[in-house]
């Protein structure tokens, strides 16, 4: 648990300024306007003042460990009460045994001023007191719920990356199979690749972003492992703005995309594919673009339909955003495009 405020250093000579403050208006009380004897009326001033100090030090201390139960605004205004009787019966009484004299009418005079004020400062600190704890135990729960909902964030995450393995893996199990009989040597050779792939999918798992340079290496392995499987079919057109090749991003986002492309641009049919793939800095975000043309009225080998869902879903548990991936037909072509925020890049034309 965190420190009672009233406990730390600037906060607790603030206090006892506060008291000694008392301690110099009633000296001056006394000896100007009452004609005390001077080291009378600072007797009395420490003995009452000092003795209110103390319990008040002592209430602070109390309640930074012991917590209240649900009726402590009885406590608040009841413990300040009682103990302010006790602190000036007591203080009164040590007054009389070290001066050995009792000063009863000044003592009856000013004793409303010190019931009043040491009620205040008794009660103001049991309620500031009882205000923190209060405060302390609201933030504790509220951090405990951040982190349950950030341990329940990492773990939805960790789970789609490990989602996209499967259903990658799949796709080339299957096509290496196709090919062990009729391409033996092309079945190696994916084989070959696909542990590369995999291999580098494994040194990502810890890095939730990273650069669009390393991501567009990686996927390269991906798209080496395809053209093994369709060979001239398929065509990769690239454009990639040099400024954004350092640009931010969730590892194994574009993968998604380009299977997606595959998917519905080749199967099915024997014309060949040319998927265009741009990217670009645009209003300090990442833009990524995904052309593949596709047939209206072509049904698409079924699949699992895992693909773009899971990109949407990873974007919006790591930014928080549902706008960042956009989908759309235009004449015959399918196109899918992210924005990715950027914090420490600016478009050219910003």
């Amino acid at each position: 648990m965190a420190r009672n405020p009233l406990l730390k250093e600037n906060n607790f000579l603030y206090f006892l300024g506060v008291l000694l403050v008392l301690i110099g208006v009633q000296v001056s009380y006394m000896y100007w306007m009452r004609d005390f004897n001077l080291i009378t009326a600072l007797i009395d001033a420490a003995i009452h003042w000092a003795a209110l100090g103390l319990i008040a030090f002592g209430l602070i201390n109390t309640f930074s460990f012991y917590h209240p139960p649900n009726y402590h605004f009885l406590i608040t205004l009841l413990t300040p009460l009682l103990l302010v009787m006790v602190w000036e019966e007591g203080s009164s009484w040590l007054f009389e045994k070290v001066t050995a004299n009792s000063h009863a009418d000044w003592m009856k005079e000013t004793l409303p001023f010190r019931l009043t004020v040491g009620y205040l400062l008794l009660a103001n600190a049991i309620g500031f007191s009882l205000l923190w704890y209060r405060l302390d135990e609201r933030n504790a729960q509220e951090k405990r719920q951040q982190e349950i909902e950030r341990m329940s964030k990492e773990a939805e995450l960790f789970k789609l990356r490990q989602q996209i393995q499967p259903h990658f893996l799949f796709n080339a199990l299957n096509s290496i199979n196709s090919l062990i009989g009729s391409r033996p040597k092309d079945a190696r050779q994916m084989t070959q690749k696909l542990s590369e792939f995999l291999r580098g999918t494994l040194k990502r798992e810890d890095e939730d972003l990273l650069s669009l340079q390393d991501e567009v290496n990686h996927l390269n392995l991906y798209l080496d492992l395809e053209q093994v499987r369709f060979g001239h079919r398929l065509e990769i057109k690239r454009e990639l703005a040099d400024e954004c090749l350092e640009a931010r991003i969730p590892s194994l986002l574009i993968q998604p995309l380009i299977e997606n492309a595959i998917k519905y641009g080749l199967y099915g049919t024997t014309e060949n594919l040319v998927i265009s793939l741009r990217c670009w800095i645009s209003r300090n975000n990442l833009q990524i673009e995904v052309r593949n043309p596709f047939e209206e009225d072509s049904s698409a080998i079924g699949g699992t339909g895992f693909g773009l869902p899971s990109v949407k879903r990873r974007l919006y548990l790591i930014y928080g955003r549902t706008d960042l991936l956009e989908t759309r037909r235009e004449n015959g072509t399918f196109i899918a495009q992210l924005s990715i925020p950027q914090s420490h890049v600016q478009s050219p034309n910003s």
